[in-house]
């Protein structure tokens, strides 16, 4: 590498996306990991090129490279910059796939200088993509024995009734269409998306699809930035609607009937996205209570994999794919965890 590429790569590391990796990747094992997110992914070259993003080979930083991108430490880390192929990817794409990346393969991302470390951020909200809404009489059936509820919070859900043992509240207004929930979970259906890589390989004749997500009962912090919010599709204009709602703002609603406020979606919390779960890590202070140490980092976990292993019922019964919050493809609920491609080389 010349001394004028050398000069530069500070830089362009810094702008991103980049993933920064503990050991250096296996080319295998990278493509393994770029087709969770686009099961079209290919090599090319020494590269591999998904979603209209090119992951490049990895190059290894030294502690003075590493402090220059803001990142601690006296290890060498390995990076691998995501850059567009052609136009600019759609979506934040290439956002999410340095994160998904990092966070498989235990390290750091890094996007428009700011180093992220996403194990620390949590694991989010696992989703499941559908091609359209479902009407509930598919989605109760779908439910049944996985959400558990006796009677209606009327407090909560005051538009709620209860169907075979899942509280149902039509919403049918702006972005969320129906939201099933129980006392420990909420599944809201959003419909309007874009579709992200994932999605697109198996309809790609469609336009937008609809998503179902599946949080924790009862949230209550911010709501994150876009590509966060939305799921890992990164539509900042589905971000700006989710995000309305639950700050309190109205959001426009299709077909010119008006506006949807809060109070009008009945569950403001059930549509916030990953900052809960970013909170639960970083405090200690997980669903369903307090804690501290390792304690409560191995209660997050478990109740991320349990969400992970309802969303993958629900893909499995309407049909439809189920991913983490960045859009990569789920097999199994322990897929949701971080780290789960560290140390293992593909043969």
């Amino acid at each position: 590498m010349g001394w004028l590429s050398n000069l530069l790569l500070p830089g362009r590391l810094r702008t991103g996306p980049t993933a920064l990796l503990p050991a250096r990747p296996d080319p295998k094992t990278l493509l393994a990991i770029a087709q969770l997110a686009d099961p079209e992914a290919r090599p090319d070259g020494d590269d591999v090129l998904a979603g209209g993003s090119r992951v490049q080979p990895p190059i290894e930083l030294g502690p003075d490279l590493l402090a220059k991108l803001g990142v601690p430490g006296e290890e060498p880390l390995w990076a691998c910059r995501i850059a567009a192929d052609g136009p600019l990817p759609v979506d934040f794409f290439d956002k999410s796939l340095a994160e998904g990346i990092a966070y498989r393969l235990g390290g750091w991302s890094v996007c428009q200088g700011e180093p992220v470390d996403p194990a620390e951020e949590g694991g989010g909200d696992p989703v499941v993509y559908l091609p359209a809404v479902p009407e509930p009489e598919e989605v109760l059936p779908a439910l049944a024995g996985l959400l558990h509820a006796d009677a209606v919070d009327g407090d909560r859900w005051p538009e709620g009734e209860v169907v075979d043992g899942v509280v149902h509240v039509p919403v049918r207004r702006g972005r969320v269409a129906d939201v099933y929930a129980d006392d420990d979970l909420v599944i809201t259906i959003e419909e309007g998306h874009r579709v992200p890589p994932v999605a697109r390989a198996r309809w790609p004749y469609l336009t937008e699809i609809a998503v179902a997500r599946v949080s924790p009962a009862g949230r209550t912090e911010e709501t994150p930035p876009a590509a966060e919010a939305t799921g890992g599709t990164g539509d900042p204009e589905d971000a700006d609607d989710t995000a309305a709602v639950a700050s309190g703002d109205e959001v426009a609603v299709a077909g010119g009937e008006g506006t949807a406020r809060p109070e009008d979606v009945d569950d403001p919390d059930a549509l916030e996205s990953d900052a809960a779960e970013t909170g639960a890590a970083e405090t200690g202070v997980v669903e369903g209570g307090a804690g501290s140490g390792d304690d409560a980092v191995a209660v997050a976990r478990d109740a991320l994999v349990k969400r992970a292993a309802v969303a993958l019922e629900i893909a499995q019964r309407l049909q439809g794919i189920a991913a983490d919050s960045r859009g990569f493809q789920l097999a199994e609920p322990a897929d949701v965890l971080p780290g789960g491609y560290a140390g293992t080389p593909l043969a």
